[in-house]
């Protein structure tokens, strides 16, 4: 607000330095009564560098060299204003009528320094006096004029004031806010300002280039004075940059406050953030590459911004919005409420804008492009999101309630209720990027479709069935394989009745045949371990309706592989001794073997036999050498102790 006073109160003296070159006094002398005149004004030491000239052709006008405005007395960082030149043209008619009707006003480079100290005092505090009744150079700070000078008009008379153009070229703006600890710099500014009837509203045009493309803001100001006095005036702004466009109408301040509707129409994300200096996001489309936004906006002087009644969309993407963004603090904090239609986020897990961040087919291992996750620490965030139904690309999702927490670069979405397999998950899912990427979380699925899960996230078909479960997990690392081969954590599943599509248990008992088939199974529960990428299990019990079956291995989750032991026992076969046939699972998980493990069956069936094979034959070696087998003695052992008695017979022998 003062800063807009100072511009008309520059404008107020140049007029009254304008009338006293009309006296034809020397161009150095015009210049310190200038510089004096502002000082007095303004409490700040301001030096005009070298002579004002005044022009009479082709509008009546005052060109200063080298304008300075000191900063406050507190700052060491330099000027609060300086400029190369300034010039202004004035309606000479008009004038002598007592109006100011300002043709032109340029300002070529000028630099503006906002700083603000560490009790929230702003050096463009500048109280602007009113002036005095005399010509400048009539003040206590500057020589009197001899009375051959005759006084310019009161500054009281000049009652009214228009402005046919101010064009402002190369500006720069830097603000250093020792307060927040923050610095920012803005430079080639152009500003564009006519207020051609007084009373009247003004055009602005401001174009921005905060990394070298246009931003342009372009709308008229309603009532230009009531704004640069730091009231609300009626405004309506189009603004254009690269990749967006966007509109407001409504009531606004330079404090700054406003309130209105705000419409944006972004066809590029990525050009938009690289055009106000921030990383290209690398959005796909219809998942923020592209944004249409409509919505009523409250922004208060204390930096709170408050959306109501939006509507946004992306690609196929609609949903109803209310924010409240907060930059008070040392970062951003939203809280937002999103209540979508039905979702479609496939984007994410394929195509190009998914590279590092999906999971890859099975068959070509994870992906190792790197993963960006800076954006977790942009702000602080309470996000809650409703949706009828959810595509994630690797599953479809039902409905979904889920409340996204963002603090210090930590995330966490807690999942209320997801519709998910023909089932719920419940339970939490957190990616901490405070020091390094990591992920983790714990899930509790209720009634899931066991074909549907393992289909949808490893790529196994053989088993049906619904299950219940519960996991617990981490991962680190700035990749997918490098996060899945770092997984550590547990879990249990448990299910009623299904099938193992592939193999015939009944038929793996009658002929020892493990190819094609179905086998019907009534339960199954088991727990498992992970680490390093590998799930662990020893304990998987299953329940036929006349086998019982057991298992035990690990699953590479980081390798996409699998080494796994499974045991069908049917406890009535051979007349109530029991059958085990051992079945091994090993290979990639898109291509696994499945076979009998011979050794191992032969290990588990045939103890019996083998054991009275094995006295058998102890005997049989026994007869042929004239030996007596104990039992539990091996027949090399029962030879070394017949010899070692033969042996001290003959010792005995000697002696008698």
């Amino acid at each position: 607000m003062r800063l807009i006073k100072l511009l008309f109160g520059l404008v107020v003296v140049f007029v009254l330095v304008l009338v006293a070159g009309l006296l034809l006094l020397p161009g150095d002398r015009i210049a310190s009564m200038a510089a004096d005149e502002l000082s007095r004004r303004t409490g700040r030491d301001v030096q005009i560098a070298g002579d004002a000239n005044i022009s009479f052709w082709p509008e009546l006008g005052v060109t200063v060299g080298a304008l300075r405005i000191a900063n406050a007395d507190w700052s060491e960082n330099g000027p609060l204003f300086q400029a190369q030149s300034v010039t202004i043209g004035v309606d000479a008619a008009a004038l002598i009528g007592g109006d100011i009707k300002i043709r032109g006003l340029r300002a070529e480079g000028p630099e503006i320094l906002l700083e603000r100290n560490e009790d929230g005092v702003g050096n463009w505090e500048i109280a602007f006096g009113n002036g005095s009744e005399t010509v400048a150079g009539t003040s206590d700070s500057a020589p009197a004029a001899s009375s051959a000078e005759p006084a310019a008009p009161p500054a009281s008379r000049l009652s009214a004031f228009t402005l046919d153009e101010a064009r402002i070229t190369g500006a720069s703006v830097y603000l250093l806010d020792r307060q927040a600890g923050t610095e920012f710099s803005l430079r080639n500014i152009d500003l564009a300002l006519a207020y051609p009837r007084a009373g009247g509203p003004a055009d602005v045009t401001l174009t921005l280039r905060p990394n070298g493309e246009p931003i342009t803001l372009d709308g008229q100001v309603q009532n230009p004075l009531v704004l640069a006095d730091g009231r609300i005036s009626p405004v309506v702004m189009d603004v254009t940059a690269p990749g967006a466009k966007g509109r407001f109408e409504g009531r606004a301040s330079i404090l700054p406050e406003a309130q209105g509707s705000l419409s944006l129409d972004v066809t590029d994300t990525g050009k938009l953030a690289v055009a106000l200096r921030q990383a290209n996001p690398g959005l796909p489309a219809g998942l923020g590459r592209d944004v249409k936004l409509t919505t009523q906006l409250t922004l208060t002087r204390d930096g709170q911004l408050a959306l109501r009644e939006g509507q946004i969309t992306s690609g196929t993407n609609k949903a109803t919005l209310a924010a409240d963004l907060d930059t008070s603090g040392a970062r951003p904090r939203l809280n937002a409420q999103l209540v979508a239609n039905a979702l479609d986020l496939s984007a994410l897990t394929s195509g190009p804008a998914a590279s590092g961040n999906a999971a890859a087919p099975a068959a070509a291992g994870w992906s190792t492009a790197p993963i960006d996750a800076s954006a977790l620490g942009l702000m602080d965030a309470e996000i809650a999101l409703t949706a009828p139904s959810v595509k994630t690309g690797i599953t479809d999702l039902g409905t979904t309630r889920i409340l996204i927490t963002i603090d210090r670069a930590r995330a966490v979405a807690s999942l209320r209720e997801v519709q998910a397999f023909g089932g719920t998950l419940t339970g939490e899912l957190v990616a901490n990027n405070r020091s390094g990427l990591s992920v983790g979380g714990k899930i509790n699925a209720s009634t899931i479709a066991l074909q549907k899960a393992l289909t949808d996230l490893a790529g196994i078909t053989r088993f049906t069935g619904d299950a219940s479960a519960n996991l617990s997990f981490l991962g680190v690392g700035q990749n997918m394989a490098a996060i899945m081969n770092s997984l550590s954590g547990d879990g249990s599943i448990s299910t009623g009745r299904g099938t193992i599509e592939g193999i015939d248990l009944d038929k793996l008992f009658r002929s020892g045949d493990v190819t094609g088939g179905t086998t019907i199974f009534e339960e199954t529960t088991a727990s498992f371990s992970m680490q390093d990428g590998v799930v662990s299990n020893d304990d998987l019990r299953m329940k036929l309706s006349l086998i019982e079956a057991t298992g035990e291995g690990k699953i590479g989750l980081g390798q996409q592989n699998i080494d796994y032991l499974f045991t069908p026992i049917a406890a009535q076969a051979r007349d109530g001794r029991g059958l085990a046939l051992p079945v091994t699972i090993r290979g990639p998980w898109a291509k696994p073997k499945i076979s009998v493990d011979l050794e191992k069956a032969i290990q588990l069936n045939a103890a019996e036999e083998r054991k009275q094979l094995e006295e058998k034959a102890k005997q049989e070696i026994g007869k042929k050498l004239g030996v007596e087998i104990q039992e539990g003695e091996r027949p090399e052992d029962a030879l070394k102790r017949k010899l070692e008695e033969e042996a001290k017979r003959g010792l005995l022998n000697l002696f008698k």
